[in-house]
């Protein structure tokens, strides 16, 4: 499935919470939708839409991804995977 919605910011800044390391408005972000989008891919999250274009998820979804104990290595997974595909 590809996204091309924009994610949902609340998901973004809980999954960086959720990870010890918050986003701080004027500061680089240290989670962006890229690590969500991958959750969405993964689906992780249930699409709760019949959108091909975009998706739409129950808020309380990104609270059971957040809760997961093997989080950061979700997300460490998806960085070695954006990072494999921009060259980086």
């Amino acid at each position: 499935m590809t996204i091309e919605e924009p994610i949902s910011e609340a998901a973004v800044n809980r999954t960086a919470k959720a990870l010890g390391t918050p986003n701080v408005h004027g500061q680089k972000a240290a989670v962006t939708s890229f690590v969500v989008g991958r959750f969405i891919t993964r689906g992780l999250p249930v699409d709760l839409s019949g959108n091909p274009k975009g998706a739409l998820h129950h808020p309380g979804q990104a609270a059971e991804v957040c809760a997961r104990a093997d989080l950061a290595e979700l997300v460490a997974a998806d960085m070695s995977v954006k990072t494999n595909t921009t060259g980086t």
